[in-house]
């Protein structure tokens, strides 16, 4: 799983941008493990590519350990 940063997500259309490095990878919620996301949350993905190209999927968010 790849490590990244929840970047421009739009709650209402369900879609947004995992920034990694100095890449943002688009991603849908349909393809997503967690159903709720804000900017700057840190997430695993996986990267597929598809018709338009590549996007994240089985995004889910990384729970912060103490």
């Amino acid at each position: 799983m790849i490590k990244g940063t929840i970047t421009q997500y739009n709650a209402r259309r369900g879609v947004g941008f995992v920034r990694h490095g100095e890449n943002g990878i688009p991603f849908s919620l349909r393809n997503a493990a967690d159903r709720s996301f804000t900017d700057g949350d840190s997430v695993e993905f996986t990267v597929r590519g598809g018709k338009a190209g590549v996007a994240a999927h089985n995004v889910r968010r990384v729970r912060a350990t103490s």
